[in-house]
């Protein structure tokens, strides 16, 4: 029987809108509660109105634009209540996905842990803000990555944009991100170590760090 070549179709104009918008908002080009008018992002990328319109529409279906009748579509903003359930919710299933991740084949995981730390000190070093918070995901999202739950990973990924999103706003200040680096060298350090309650409770606290940071986010926004 002749094989049938599968043949890759190329990202539909709103796929592309939607991934460039998408990036933009995580990046923090866009900033939080922006207005996003359809003719605006037409012109800067040079394709008509109608792939905008469902590339934001896409995105409001994901969270991270909210799209007001007679008023247009605005990147997403979060009240301290919003951020306050978010952490939460992180802190849930980060934690669970963590112990099974332990269970099912703790060597993995910690060992993708410290290449992910290695190359976060290089970018450290470098001073390469953005690949250091690509990396910062990253770390997180190991943990899903190992831990052998679909439903865990699914849950996460509805919210991973929307966490990105915060974390490059929250990292804006210097201090942050060194402050960052230092928990995740611990969290990876404890659990080589075998002290994984230590280590969770560091995660804890830097994912909880996201709740007593509202006030600089909302700020920060204002600047």
């Amino acid at each position: 029987m002749t094989e049938i070549l599968q043949i890759k179709r190329p990202d539909s104009l709103s796929k592309t809108a939607e991934e460039h918008i998408r990036k933009g908002i995580i990046n923090g080009t866009f900033q939080l509660g922006e207005s996003l008018p359809e003719v605006k992002l037409s012109n800067a990328m040079g394709i008509s109105k109608t792939p905008i319109r469902e590339a934001l529409s896409a995105l409001n279906l994901q969270g991270l634009v909210q799209i007001f009748p007679h008023r247009g579509a605005f990147v997403f903003s979060l009240s301290q209540g919003d951020v306050v359930q978010l952490c939460q919710y992180r802190l849930i299933l980060e934690s669970a996905a963590l112990e099974q991740a332990l269970e099912k084949n703790p060597s993995v995981l910690i060992n993708e842990l410290a290449t992910i730390v290695s190359k976060m000190s290089e970018t450290q070093e470098a001073d390469e803000f953005e690949q250091y918070l690509e990396l910062d995901a990253e770390f997180h999202d190991a943990f899903f990555r190992s831990c052998g739950n679909s439903y865990l990973r699914d849950g996460y990924q509805k919210v991973s944009d929307i966490v990105q999103t915060m974390r490059t706003h929250l990292s804006k200040r210097s201090n942050r991100t060194k402050k960052s680096f230092k928990e995740h060298q611990a969290i990876t350090s404890l659990l080589g170590e075998g002290k994984v309650k230590a280590a969770t409770n560091t995660l804890k606290r830097q994912i909880t760090r996201g709740e007593r940071s509202y006030s600089d986010l909302v700020s920060l926004e204002q600047v």
